[in-house]
């Protein structure tokens, strides 16, 4: 857990945003209503209980479980946390969690995600953590999303099949959202930053019978502009997006009554002038690149995707013992046009899931034993259109292809842990499941020696079962200390490139597997927290793409990799006014094999988007002035240089990140705060590729980024 990122003790639900008349309209609105009352500031004895760092929850684990008695690696932000780092979506996370690496790779479609080694950088369509909003998995398209209502957010790193149906290898990433109840809540969030930037938010939930059934409504509007240039356009800002969220819910909670039942609807849409890059070389000249001599017509940056989502859920406690049930619907439309080298591409999708799950598990403390059992299926629909037209020289198709992609997945799986003593925790978990994949498609590339199109088509099917396994044990050595191991397994399942341009993508890639092992410890007083842990994760047929020619990329299985590190966190409150932390690790990650003819000279080889090291530290005060709490906070990160291609030739240097924030709490439940992220304006990569004779591209992160916020909580 990071000891800046985690606070409890003044828990402040939501998120935010808004634009540049609006937010300031808000911003004054929100101050006339903060400036109405002036709480005196905190008494003494308040102060020293705030020395005391609260106790912690997991529910990703699938029962409510305190994070001391976790076999495993975890980490918990709660909401307040999210505030401060002005976290508005899920890629902004990445200021919250220790040793995860989540970076733009130049589509929001495609989050950069990296943890302990595992990374989803070159393989687009499956994140290395699987995202959840209250127990939903989300789509892999839709990894990128608005953060709204959201209480806190609960990381658990490495495998996880035994307790979720869906397999994920590097770990879980399960937002929790805020329940309505009795209580009526209203909040408004409004902000302005750099480059015209905005955020405005709001919130409300309460009981719409009382002590029978609740709602809540989330709304938010977000402008995050980028800061490249399009020369042949003229268009500044670009690298951005702009979206607009809402999220309904509905909940049936009888007072007394042993069940409870809820409806979630939300749409999520953002417009953006991503697919933009600069010159590998040359970072810093905010310039993305067009070819000389584009036409204006096809040299802009065109992305937008707009999210439906939908759920039910229901729950029933008998005895000692909790029945869960979910079904859940999301559909994701993607358009997606953009220039890249003498091609003017465009990429329309199409997603389509549909998700069921039953759990049972135990509900009641003081247990010889726990469990959990579930039953899961899941059902994903890809259509896709791939259209590459040659503008340069002259103007003529040159590749043209509709798909069809169809993914099926049933599973059973349980997690079993026996308290031999007080002391002593053993567990064991078990996961079975049927996958199955097809594709179909049909287009025509052309064949440059005659200058004519060649139609080409395929259809072809696979399917298979697969079998995980996970062991751990627990034992408390004092009351404070306990130590844990754990052995668990991961896999992806083989399937079918999305994204056809040829015949031979009706040649399927084979499941990809992965063994963790992890040893940790963790400690906990009234004023100290930390944990640490060695692992080593071992990937068997890793998942890649192996051809690298622009608009002509094919997933295969490359080879085998292993990743050992060591992993630290701790926060300590060293007065009733100041908290510290540090947490960091150190991790290596190479190709142990490497079968794939692309890169003859790439086993050994750093596996890409792995930095070896990363260390964080901060400082986060709080200090009652006459009329207000002042709050400063100060978070430097260190990233390590990393490769972003698998022949290690394209690489980005180490480097330093520092982020500042000062708040004002003018009132109870107003607060005003100053923010800037990325203080020194470092440059740097976050994502790159060859582009073969064009050169090599990159996108670079975004410069200083300054802007204040005004939060109203009633």
């Amino acid at each position: 857990m990071h000891p800046f990122l985690f606070d409890k003790r003044m828990p402040l639900p939501g998120r935010g945003g808004a634009r540049n008349a609006r937010a300031a309209a808000a911003l004054a609105l929100l101050w006339t209503c903060a400036g109405a009352q002036t709480a005196p500031p905190p008494t003494e004895p308040a102060l020293q209980q705030e020395q005391v760092l609260p106790g912690v929850t997991v529910t990703a684990s699938k029962r409510d479980q305190s994070l001391d008695s976790l076999n495993g690696a975890a980490t918990i932000v709660d909401g307040r946390a999210l505030d401060d780092a002005q976290a508005t979506t899920t890629l902004d996370l990445a200021r919250t969690l220790p040793g995860v690496l989540m970076q733009q790779s130049g589509s929001l479609l495609f989050p950069v995600i990296t943890v302990r080694g595992v990374t989803s950088a070159q393989d687009f369509y499956n994140p290395a953590l699987t995202v959840y909003v209250d127990g939903v998995p989300q789509l892999p398209v839709f990894s990128t999303q608005t953060l709204l209502g959201v209480e806190r957010v609960e990381l658990l790193k490495g495998p996880q099949g035994t307790l979720y149906g869906k397999s994920a290898e590097g770990g879980i990433l399960n937002i929790v959202t805020t329940p309505a109840d009795n209580v009526p809540r209203f909040r408004l969030r409004a902000g302005v930053a750099s480059r015209d930037g905005y955020q405005l938010q709001g919130e409300a939930a309460g009981p719409l019978v009382a002590d029978l059934l609740y709602g809540s409504v989330s709304v938010a509007g977000i402008d995050a502009p980028g800061d490249l240039h399009n020369p042949v356009t003229g268009a500044d800002h670009q690298g951005g997006a702009r979206s607009s969220a809402g999220m309904a819910r509905l909940r049936l909670a009888p007072a007394g009554a042993t069940w409870e039942a809820s409806l979630a609807l939300g749409r999520d849409c953002a417009k953006a002038s991503q697919d933009a890059y600069v010159a590998f070389a040359d970072p810093s000249s905010r310039t993305a690149y067009v070819m000389p001599g584009m036409p204006a017509a096809f040299a802009g940056f065109h992305q937008r995707r707009c999210g439906d989502s939908r759920s039910l859920t229901g729950r029933r406690d008998f005895g000692q013992w909790r029945l869960s049930a979910l079904a859940a619907w999301q559909e994701v439309d993607i358009e997606r046009a953009f220039p890249i080298g003498p091609y003017y591409s465009q990429q329309p999708e199409h997603w389509r899931q549909n998700v069921q799950e039953v759990r049972l598990a135990t509900n009641a403390p003081g247990r010889a034993w726990d469990a959990v059992f579930g039953l899961y299926r899941q059902d994903v629909d890809q259509r896709r259109t791939y259209i590459n037209d040659l503008e340069l020289p002259v103007a003529v198709n040159a590749l043209a292809t509709a798909s069809s992609n169809q993914s099926r997945s049933l599973a059973a799986y349980g997690d079993a842990t026996w308290h031999a003593s007080r002391a002593l925790d053993l567990s064991a978990g078990l996961r079975v499941s049927r996958d199955e994949a097809r594709t179909q498609f049909a287009g025509s590339a052309l064949d440059f020696s005659t200058f004519t199109p060649q139609p080409f088509s395929g259809s072809s099917s696979l399917d298979g079962h697969h079998v995980l396994g996970r062991l751990s044990a627990g034992y408390q050595l004092a009351p404070a200390w306990r130590l844990y191991a754990n052995v668990s397994q991961g896999y992806k399942p083989g399937g079918y490139n999305l994204a056809p341009s040829s015949p031979a993508d009706t040649q399927a890639f084979d499941k990809e597997r992965s063994t963790s092992t992890e040893i940790g410890v963790r400690f906990s007083q009234r004023e100290f927290r930390a944990s640490a842990a060695v692992y080593r994760i071992d990937v068997k047929d890793a998942q890649l793409y192996g051809r690298n020619t622009i608009g002509y990329q094919m997933l295969t299985n490359v080879g085998d990799t292993r990743s050992t590190g060591l992993e630290f966190d701790a926060e300590l409150s060293v007065s009733r006014h100041w908290m510290l932390g540090l947490s960091g690790f150190v991790n290596e990650a190479r190709f142990r094999r490497y079968a794939d003819p692309a890169c003859a000279n790439c086993e050994g080889n750093r596996v890409p988007f792995a930095p070896p090291q990363g260390l964080s530290a901060g400082i986060k005060g709080e200090w009652p002035m006459a009329a207000w709490v002042l709050r400063p906070q100060l978070s430097v990160r260190r990233i390590g240089a990393q490769y972003f291609d698998t022949a290690n030739q394209l690489r980005q240097a180490a480097y330093t990140v520092v982020d500042a924030t000062i708040g004002w709490r003018l009132r109870p439940g107003a607060e005003l705060a100053l923010y800037a992220h990325n203080l020194t304006d470092r440059q740097y990569r976050t994502y790159a590729f060859s582009g073969g004779p064009l050169g090599d591209f990159a996108q670079v992160a975004l410069g200083r980024t300054v802007g204040a916020t005004l939060t109203w909580d009633y």
